[in-house]
């Protein structure tokens, strides 16, 4: 199995990173239009020009931890999960950040990680500036297929 890190430092308060996580709001303001029950067990649709991809909350533990498990029709994702640690470190909260359970490394995984890092960055402005950059207003890194 292969596994996507990246941890990021966020001024802000453990409180509005965890909403900007858990919640169908927050990830709309820095990640992709998102909809459904964010508490363990519910299911999320994150959309994506189209497509759907659906997740089940696998843990959902208040200021502290949230874990998706990417079902559908997923392709690569299928059965992946996107893990979200926070950490309170002096000023910042540390967002330590996984998306693990790949069945290989692929140049769509590196794809998909370059990308993570720039969604991160996106909570980050939307947290310290107000304005984060979701789909489809993110930078755009490729346009070509992954083969």
């Amino acid at each position: 199995m292969a596994t996507i890190y990246h941890q990021v430092g966020i001024q802000a308060s453990l409180d509005d990173v965890y909403a900007a996580i858990a919640t169908t709001e927050g990830v709309t303001r820095w990640w992709t239009t998102t909809s459904g029950n964010p508490e363990k067990g519910g299911e999320l649709e994150f959309a994506f020009d189209g497509h759907v991809l659906q997740a089940r909350v696998s843990d959902n533990t208040p200021g502290k931890y949230v874990e998706w498990t990417v079902g559908g029709d997923a392709g690569e994702w299928l059965d992946t999960r996107i893990c979200f640690e926070l950490d309170k470190k002096n000023d910042q909260v540390m967002v330590n950040f996984q998306h693990a359970d790949w069945q290989q490394a692929t140049r769509f995984m590196g794809h998909c990680s370059t990308k993570w890092a720039v969604f991160l960055l996106s909570l980050k402005d939307y947290l310290e500036t107000g304005r984060g950059k979701p789909f489809p207003h993110d930078i755009h890194i490729n346009h070509t297929d992954f083969n």
